[in-house]
């Protein structure tokens, strides 16, 4: 009897081995972006090896609100790197059909809150002319040492009117 249990256990570690060996070829070939639906949810992912460290989404959209992570940028100066944040965030938007006037809620956390008002321009040159409801807050410290501001939004698409009302 134990002989017989042997020799089932066999396939089965062979089948292990075979499953594991194609989540790591799938694993390789990932898109750069995805999306789970669970529920009444979206989970956009960017599969940055942070999201997995850190256990976030780039961004949940529920209904017709998608709610951004904090995004950062990289450059040397404020200026530079509030527009590579703002492309960023414009490109997530896209992603579900957003644009930068979708947005409601932007909060920005900030090492220095002088800088950031210096570089306001490139803000304001962001989002065009639209004036989404904002926070600003200086903070001692963001996660990524380098950043000097990082800028999280909830964006709001127009609720679509079935024809015929």
């Amino acid at each position: 009897m134990s002989s017989r249990r042997s020799a089932l256990r066999r396939p089965v570690a062979v089948l292990i081995v075979l499953v594991g060996a194609t989540s790591s070829a799938q694993a390789q070939v990932a898109p750069r972006d995805s999306s789970i639906v669970r529920g009444d949810r979206t989970i956009w992912h960017e599969h940055h090896p942070s999201e997995r460290e850190w256990g976030y989404a780039q961004a949940i959209v529920i209904g017709n609100t998608i709610h951004m992570s904090g995004t950062i940028g990289g450059g040397a100066t404020m200026e530079a790197q509030l527009r590579q944040i703002y492309r960023r965030i414009e490109r997530g938007l896209a992603k579900h059909g957003a644009r930068m006037e979708h947005i409601v809620r932007e909060t920005v956390f900030t090492k220095d809150v002088q800088a950031l008002a210096a570089a306001n321009a490139v803000r304001k040159a962001a989002y065009a002319g639209h004036t989404p409801a904002a926070s600003w807050v200086q903070v001692t410290r963001l996660l990524a040492e380098q950043a000097l501001v990082e800028i999280e939004v909830t964006a709001v698409l127009p609720s679509v009117v079935p024809s015929g009302r």
